[in-house]
């Protein structure tokens, strides 16, 4: 039973450091990606919101890389 202890407190970490990553990157860092995101209202981004908690890995390493290149 202490497993899947551990592992719930790994799961509630993820998604608590997707929360604030979702956060930010609803609200900031999806422009500096997607251009057509310029302008877009805060409901439209609320919409992202759960997808960007839950990827938010991956949209890290986007991030990341579209920085690093400059593009």
């Amino acid at each position: 039973m202490y497993w899947i202890q551990i592992l719930l407190y790994l799961l509630y970490t993820y998604l608590s450091l997707g929360l604030i990553f979702g956060l930010w990157f609803v609200f900031k860092g999806a422009e500096q990606i997607d251009k057509n995101m310029h302008g877009a209202s805060w409901q439209t981004r609320l919409l992202l919101l759960p997808a960007s908690t839950a990827l938010w890995l991956t949209l890290l390493n986007k991030y990341l890389k579209h920085q690093r290149h400059g593009s």
